[in-house]
């Protein structure tokens, strides 16, 4: 696990246009001769960055999909995901934002090499020269790192076709921009866009340690050492460079060329051959902030708020994210065959029995275990029942991903736990190589001597998550069509409650999984006899257009930036 330096950090008020902001009144600005006095205020401009990056599951990309509702009422996810998403109303917008956090990092690239940032007497004159000139690689390998994952957050939220057809992406903003500038920018190509994120993550990635560890040398680990940890290191920007690969090469982007599958095969690849085998305990990373399946995380903090959003009721929880049937139902079974398979052995009067694993770690279903306590969900079971509270699941399941179970919401006995988000995480990386080598070269193919192939990653996951060996299923595919299906379900699972699907399901272009109802259980109990009927919990409405998300209307009220077709 890692942790910030806390540093000083200064909000610094600069005009920004195009973010509504006003020119700031005299006695409010630090110029940059003031600035470039204090290291720790142009710091400060970087430390903004860091600070905007998530740090709380809300769970909100997963409950505007078919993989999970919220029973909080009049929820704007909700209502985006029934039909209310629009240019004007586009909760899941991360124009703003972005934007924000590029402008203060342009601001930091703007002056950062003016400033002394290592002047200890302690040192000789060589010595602190060779401080510095470790500060600024490292400071230049955070910046644009970091610039990079604004921009990947621009291009999965807002990308799209054009009327005429053009595949765009955002406005490049490299420099800082003022009242004084023209910033009616046109929006950048979706290729100009990428090739941009490309050239900051290799800039990170040349100036970067692959982690922050301490080593012999007092210098290097006071300027690139352990005590770093939290900030983005050359391992986590090779793993943005691995998801905006896969973005780029998917079908919904791909006419753009900029990027084709066995480039993004490579890419994910090398970074997977460098981190070595899989974590046999990966699955669970949630419970430890320290887990080495971890990439990058924000820093701990001893918190029970995710607790408190999502136990169920009987445990003092207010029950807000409910996964839906339509997750439930692809887990396989144990034995690794999808539940619709004549050799599954799926059992409708014992719909949980003998399945995937994964299942008891990320999802509480009726009779589930839970902080020792049995989780009944039927019909009018006390507190945790469908329907049965405001605070109750609306689909007969509750979230146990992410959940620490040695967490008391309990009046008088509360007890917080370590928690910490997690940004990248290796999981990912080996479901990005696995998409785009199938894609490239079908399940068993490696020309590229990588050592490995699509098929051995997923049959390390599936190994991992307690799949019976030998894995029938996954030898039965032979083709690229059906590992496509297989690597996209592993990847629904595994990535649950991550913030993927929202993007998985736009960028793979499938138009008819966007509208899939939610789906929830609805359990009778008769003495000791269960009835399992299943139902539609939430309609879903979107039109094929919003494969590509709306730019912000009140942004083209400023000028006549380009909107996206269908907007």
């Amino acid at each position: 696990m890692k942790r910030y330096i806390y540093i000083l950090l200064i909000t610094v008020c600069i005009g920004y246009t195009s973010c509504d902001y006003l020119e700031p009144v005299n006695e409010n600005i630090y110029t940059d001769e003031i600035l470039m006095t204090h290291p720790e205020f142009v710091e400060g401009l970087l430390m903004r960055a860091y600070v905007n990056l998530p740090e709380n599951y809300q769970f909100y990309d997963d409950v505007v999909t078919d993989d999970a509702v919220t029973n909080l009422k009049g929820s704007v996810y909700t209502r985006m995901a029934e039909g209310e998403w629009s240019s004007s109303f586009y909760p899941l917008s991360q124009w703003e934002i972005a934007f924000e956090q590029i402008f203060y990092i342009n601001k930091f690239l703007d002056i950062y090499k003016s400033v002394t940032w290592a002047t200890d007497p302690r040192f000789s004159q060589e010595e602190n020269k060779r401080r510095n000139n470790l500060h600024l690689q490292r400071l230049t390998g955070e910046a644009h790192g970091l610039r990079a994952w604004y921009k990947i957050l621009l291009l999965q939220y807002h990308a799209g076709k054009v009327a005429d057809g053009r595949l765009l992406g955002f406005p490049l903003v490299h420099e800082v921009i003022t009242v004084t500038n023209n910033w009616e920018l046109e929006r950048n190509t979706f290729t100009d866009c990428v090739n941009s994120i490309i050239a900051d993550l290799d800039i990170a990635i040349a100036n970067l340690p692959p982690e922050y560890v301490n080593g012999d040398d007092n210098i290097v680990n006071e300027t690139l050492g352990a005590v770093f940890e939290n900030r983005i290191d050359g391992n986590a920007a090779r793993a943005l460079k691995s998801r905006i690969t896969v973005l780029a090469a998917s079908p919904s982007f791909a006419e753009s060329g900029v990027v084709n599958w066995e480039q993004a095969a490579t890419v994910s690849g090398n970074l997977l051959r460098d981190l070595g085998s899989l974590s046999t305990t990966g699955k669970t990373f949630y419970l430890n902030p320290l887990h080495e399946e971890n990439i990058w995380n924000t820093a701990r903090r001893n918190i029970r708020t995710w607790e408190q959003n999502n136990f169920p009721p009987s445990l003092f929880g207010y029950g807000r994210t409910n996964p839906s049937q339509n997750l439930v139902d692809a887990f396989p079974m144990r034995n690794g065959y999808p539940i619709n398979h004549d050799l599954s052995g799926y059992d409708l009067d014992n719909p949980y029995a003998n399945r995937d694993l994964r299942l008891d770690d990320y999802i509480i279903y009726d009779g589930a275990v839970f902080k020792n306590e049995i989780i009944n969900t039927y019909r009018e079971a006390v507190d945790d029942g469908i329907n049965e509270l405001e605070t109750s699941t609306r689909t007969g399941y509750y979230l146990k991903k992410f959940m620490n179970p040695g967490v008391s919401l309990k009046t008088g006995s509360e007890v917080s736990r370590e928690h910490s988000y997690t940004l990248i995480r290796a999981t990912e990386v080996l479901l990005n190589y696995a998409e785009a080598a199938n894609e490239a070269w079908g399940p068993d193919g490696d020309p590229m001597g990588l050592g490995f192939t699509a098929r051995e990653k997923i049959s390390a996951l599936r190994t991992r998550a307690g799949i019976i060996q030998p894995d029938s299923y996954l030898a039965s595919i032979t083709d690229k069509e059906g590992m496509r299906e297989l690597i996209r379900n592993e990847r629904r699972i595994e990535l649950c409650f991550e913030g993927f699907r929202f993007t998985d399901i736009r960028r793979w272009g499938l138009t008819n999984q966007m509208i899939q109802p939610v789906l929830g259980i609805f359990i009778s109990l008769d003495g000791t006899d269960k009835t399992y009927e299943f139902g539609e919990v939430e309609s879903r409405r979107y039109a094929p257009y919003m494969i590509y998300p709306p730019i912000p209307y009140k942004e083209t009220l400023k000028y006549d930036i380009v909107q996206n077709s269908g907007w």
